[in-house]
C-alpha cells in the first residue's frame, strides 16, 4: 500500500527493471529505454515504456477499515490495475535492424516473465504485484494505437496488479471502555 505517487514508482519499478536485464547486451544506454508515449516527439530512446490505462480492481476490493495508532482508523486502499505497452520508437535515430528489434522485443517478454512478481510488501503473499502478459487481440491492440492518431506497431502488452493506492481518509473513533447490563426480569 503506497500514496499517490505509487502509479509512477510501479512504472520506474518496471523501467529500472528493463534497463538492469536489457543493457548494454542489447541496447547500449540505459536512456535508451524511456517512459514515453508513443506520441512523443523525442526520438532519443529506442525502447518505450507506455503506460496506456488504470482501472480499479474490483475482485480484489478491501472493505475493513486499517486500524492505526490510538484511536485512529483509514479508510481501504484502492486495489488498481495498471496498463502498458512495451514498444518499439521507430522515430529513434537508433533504431537498428528487425532481426535486432524482435531479439529485444524476446529479451523483455523473458525480463518481464523472470520478474512476474515486481515487488513485495511484505505484509502477506497477497500485497504482491504481479506483471502478467494480456492476451490481447490484434484489434484490440490496433484500438490502443489508433486512438493515438499511429500506425499500428508491434508491442508487449501486459499489466500489473494488484497496486494499492492508499487512502488519506483517516477517522477517530471511540473505545468502549466500559457497559452496563440490566438483566432483573420485570414483572408485569
Amino acid at each position: 500500500m503506497a500514496d499517490f505517487s505509487i502509479i509512477s514508482d510501479v512504472s520506474n519499478e518496471v523501467l529500472k527493471l528493463l534497463r538492469e536485464n536489457i543493457c548494454p547486451e542489447l541496447i547500449q544506454s540505459p536512456e535508451s529505454i524511456a517512459l514515453a508515449a508513443p506520441t512523443d516527439k523525442n526520438a532519443d530512446f529506442q525502447l518505450g515504456l507506455y503506460l496506456y490505462d488504470i482501472q480499479e480492481l474490483r475482485e480484489y476490493q478491501q472493505q475493513d477499515m486499517i486500524r492505526l495508532r490510538g484511536n485512529m482508523t483509514q479508510y481501504p486502499p484502492k486495489p488498481l490495475t495498471l496498463y502498458f505497452a512495451l514498444y518499439m520508437n521507430t522515430k529513434s535515430q537508433l533504431m537498428s535492424n528487425v532481426e535486432n528489434e524482435q531479439r529485444i522485443l524476446g529479451r523483455a517478454i523473458q525480463v518481464l516473465m523472470d520478474h512476474a512478481i515486481l515487488y513485495d510488501t511484505g505484509e502477506d503473499e497477497d500485497t504482491s504485484a504481479s506483471i502478467t502478459l494480456l492476451p490481447l487481440s490484434y484489434e484490440e491492440k490496433t484500438k490502443i494505437w489508433s486512438v493515438l492518431s499511429i500506425p499500428y506497431q508491434l508491442g508487449i502488452y501486459f499489466s500489473v496488479s494488484p497496486v494499492l493506492l492508499s487512502s488519506r481518509r483517516i477517522r477517530s473513533f471511540r473505545r468502549v471502555v466500559a457497559a452496563e447490563f440490566d438483566v432483573s426480569q420485570r414483572q408485569r
